[in-house]
């Protein structure tokens, strides 16, 4: 995805008390501190597979009474079994009590990438000149003639214009892009599907650039551009309709299924958007590809400033490439030449871990004033995690351009090929607030470091291991075998070294975790046992073993390490495999998931409601919350007035043990100062419980509404504001950060009726 000047995700007031405390606005009109929802009335369902012929489990689930005819199957069956589903009545509780049913998430909306356009003059001599290729090995590649040939990379995008003279001219048979689908047709609303719905088509024809940009990173071929791999086979496919430049996880989906089906070997998706977690339904499927043989490179994303723990959806998924951006040049335009200009990370590059302590992202590559084709036979030097990926996919199609793909290699290529590249990764400087070249950058921000092309395509050395992810002190986890082999045809002996990498203490007291600028580097080393030196025959393979234990520091302040452990062969070899960690433990360091108390609006004085939203009266209840650190349930649920915290029970039923539902909310709360009628659907609410929830401020609406699609009825009632803390178990009430209020009364009086409900917020200590 690209760097947006746009930073909406930003942080500001710890709650709502009342509107002037709000965050401040944008350029845009935004709310800086808000991050929103992302959210629709769709949900994305697995299945069990169940013998028979089909899907047993998804045929009866189709013929459910309570789906109706309002779903889609995905077109997967081989790897994801499973439907979109729109929905008034149901939410996650509900579909996973469905039979079947194993898993239910809400869908989200995602963004079009946005641009961070170059500030320089660019002239067609700089085009002729200007190459990131010798800063990663390529331009060696090139010079032997390995060019991709015989490599086929889908794109999943905005399409590409394949007029461009450097792309071939052509679509079809016979051209570069031999094939693709339009999977949304140019007027396709994500928001508005009913009035604008989606009208696929043959033809991925880029109206917009992004996915033209990508497109010529990897393949371009002219006397002034030479993309990684210019003589591989590009496959397109459009997801983001023509305006309003928006698509959703369901399309990106189904467009990776396309791509698999249609013989791709190397799969690159520059989109994504905040959500940290590998049990996100895009990226269990990408790690379901990646199992089946197909490379997947991902951006790592573009939220960098926000600081750690804030990765990318598409870019978390199990062997995934998840590719961090690296400034290859301090002047773009620069004879690269000089070596004395180094490479750096880029500021926006986003930063790891995922929200379960797991290594992201995977490596670096060139991703900031990247030439390289747009629309009507132009170029631009564009900047973003956008420009990383398909750089590292061309190096893939690289690789199998020499050595073959999937088909020849089978289910297990990915995986190695995914070592291959991941391990191949030289240190850049630690990049904050400003450049440290004492410290090097930690794996959380660039992998194992700047891709190097040439040990992908020529090492003897191959390493099989996971990134040695030591989680945190209460889940440390200190063993870790790894296995080389020699793929040569001469004998290597192997040494072992450490390389620690800044560490820094990321604890915020008011936003919870600092931000980029914030970030200091400091030296934390951890004891480490590496192995003994060890001799390898041509065509052998040996497991070794490295061992970790906990840094001494300080934990009060929340310390995140990391650096690399590199495998030195005595024929110059050098491979890199990355580690990281937590100095701290997670459940105590979060214990509280809200930065302060989440909060009521509450403007009259009197804390009563109507439900009316006029823009005059505005009377309904609003919610707003920061939290610290993302949860993977947040929940706002509604029960009778005699019910107490004794009585939780999980998943909750209506009807038992005095639940009476699950709050909705404005699906576009985080986005309006106020709700307008001639502006805002009253109906365009979003179900509790949210799952996968990033941290930052949010903001809910809610108008009565029930997730079951009913209203409240007049009466007494509790409420429960709760968000599940880190490694909770959802069926024990302590494992809840729970609201408390200082008001245990708040009168409801329904919208045109004289009677009044009670809404009761039990006192609740943390």
């Amino acid at each position: 995805m690209m760097f947006s000047h746009l930073l909406s995700l930003l942080f500001g007031v710890v709650s709502v008390a009342a509107k002037d405390q709000r965050p401040p606005l944008s350029p845009g009109g935004v709310p800086t501190d808000r991050v929103s929802t992302g959210g629709t009335r769709k949900f994305i369902i697995e299945v069990e597979q169940r013998p028979g012929p089909g899907n047993v489990a998804l045929q009866l689930l189709s013929k459910s009474s309570r789906i109706g005819s309002s779903y889609k199957e995905f077109d997967c069956s081989d790897v994801f079994a499973g439907m979109v589903l729109e929905t008034d009545s149901e939410n996650v509780d509900t579909l996973l009590q469905m039979d079947g049913v194993i898993n239910a998430w809400p869908a989200s909306i995602v963004k079009t990438p946005r641009v961070e356009k170059s500030v320089s003059p660019f002239s067609s001599n700089a085009r002729h000149n200007y190459s990131m290729h010798q800063w990663t090995g390529v331009d060696r590649l090139h010079a032997k003639g390995i060019r991709g040939k015989g490599a086929t990379v889908a794109i999943i995008d905005t399409g590409i214009d394949y007029t461009h003279e450097a792309l071939g001219g052509c679509f079809g048979p016979g051209c570069k892009i031999v094939g693709g689908y339009d999977l949304v047709g140019p007027n396709w609303d994500t928001k508005y599907d009913e009035k604008f719905p989606k009208r696929p088509d043959e033809d991925p024809m880029d109206f917009h650039g992004h996915g033209t940009h990508v497109a010529g990173i990897i393949a371009a071929d002219n006397s002034w551009l030479t993309g990684v791999a210019p003589d591989a086979e590009l496959l397109v496919y459009k997801v983001f309709s023509d305006e309003p430049w928006e698509t959703d996880e369901e399309t990106i989906m189904q467009a990776l299924c396309d791509a698999y089906h249609a013989g791709a070997d190397v799969i690159s998706t520059s989109i994504g958007q905040p959500n940290g977690f590998s049990d996100n339904p895009w990226a269990l499927l990408s790690s379901r590809l990646v199992d089946k043989g197909v490379v997947i490179t991902a951006s790592a994303g573009n939220e960098g400033e926000t600081g750690p723990f804030f990765s990318s959806s598409g870019a978390m998924g199990h062997g995934v490439l998840a590719v961090a951006a690296a400034n290859v040049s301090a002047d773009p335009h620069a004879n690269m030449s000089d070596k004395s200009i180094s490479p750096l990370p880029v500021y926006f590059t986003t930063w790891g871990p995922s929200n379960e302590l797991l290594l992201k992202p995977d490596i670096a590559a060139p991703g900031y004033d990247v030439v390289s084709t747009v629309l009507n036979q132009s170029y631009e030097e564009l900047s973003g995690t956008s420009m990383a990926a398909p750089y590292v996919a061309g190096i893939a199609a690289l690789f199998i351009g020499e050595h073959g793909g999937r088909e020849f290699h089978g289910a297990g290529f990915a995986k190695m090929l995914r070592g291959r590249i991941a391990s191949s990764g030289s240190s850049l400087p630690w990049v904050s607030n400003r450049v440290y070249r004492k410290f090097t950058a930690p794996p959380f921000q660039v992998g194992t470091g700047l891709v190097d092309a040439w040990k992908v395509l020529n090492y003897d050395t191959q390493l099989d291991y996971e990134p040695f992810a030591l989680m945190d002190t209460e889940m440390f986890v200190p063993k870790w075998k790894f296995r080389i082999s020699n793929n040569g045809d001469k004998m290597h002996k192997y040494t072992f070294e450490l390389e620690p990498q800044a560490g820094a203490n990321i604890l915020d007291n008011y936003y919870g975790i600092l931000s980029l600028y914030s970030l200091e580097p400091r030296r934390i080393v951890p004891p480490v046992t590496l192995p003994d030196p060890v001799i390898i025959r041509p065509g052998d393979t040996r497991e070794v073993q490295v061992t970790f234990a906990l840094p001494d520091v300080n934990d009060d302040y929340l310390p995140l390490y990391g650096g690399k452990v590199w495998v030195v062969s005595n024929h110059g070899e050098r491979l890199a495999i990355p580690y990281g960690g937590a100095a701290y433990d997670t459940e105590k360091a979060f214990d509280n998931m809200f930065i302060a108390d989440p909060s009521i609006t509450e403007l009259d004085g009197d804390w009563s409601w109507s439900f009316n939203v006029n823009k005059n009266a505005n009377d309904f209840i609003e919610i707003g919350a920061r939290l610290s650190y993302p949860c993977t349930h947040l929940r706002w649920d509604i029960f009778d007035a005699s019910w107490s915290e004794a009585l939780w029970h999980y998943p909750p039923k209506v009807g038992e043990r005095g639940y009476v539902g699950s709050a909705t909310t404005y699906r576009d709360s985080d986005q309006f100062w106020f709700f307008s009628p001639s502006v805002n659907d009253i109906e365009d609410t979003i179900p509790f419980p949210l799952t996968r929830v990033v941290r930052g401020f949010r903001l809910f609406w809610w108008f009565g509404k029930l997730a079951n699609g009913t209203q409240i009825a007049p009466g007494n009632y509790t409420v429960r504001f709760a968000a599940l803390r880190p490694y909770g178990n959802p069926k024990i009430s302590d494992h809840w950060d729970i609201m408390s209020n200082e008001v245990d009364n708040i009168q409801i009086l329904p919208y045109n009726t004289t009677t009044n409900s009670t809404l009761m917020y039990r006192r609740t200590h943390h």
